[in-house]
């Protein structure tokens, strides 16, 4: 009877979790896009580039 009891609620959990509606937006706007064609994006992304680079020389 345990056992019955333990499958039932398991498939209940199951059909739950199935027929919750995903919501795809969630995850796009959590994400920082980035725009190559963003002049200062991409001088920003060099130059910690070139401080990483240059503190790991630095470092090592």
């Amino acid at each position: 009877m345990k056992y019955v009891l333990l499958a039932l609620f398991v498939l209940i959990a199951i059909a739950y979790v199935v027929a919750i509606p995903v919501d795809e937006s969630v995850v796009g706007d959590s994400v920082d896009n980035f725009h190559p064609s963003d002049d200062q994006e991409i001088l920003k992304k060099l130059l910690l580039k070139k401080l990483l680079l240059k503190k790991k020389l630095l470092l090592g």
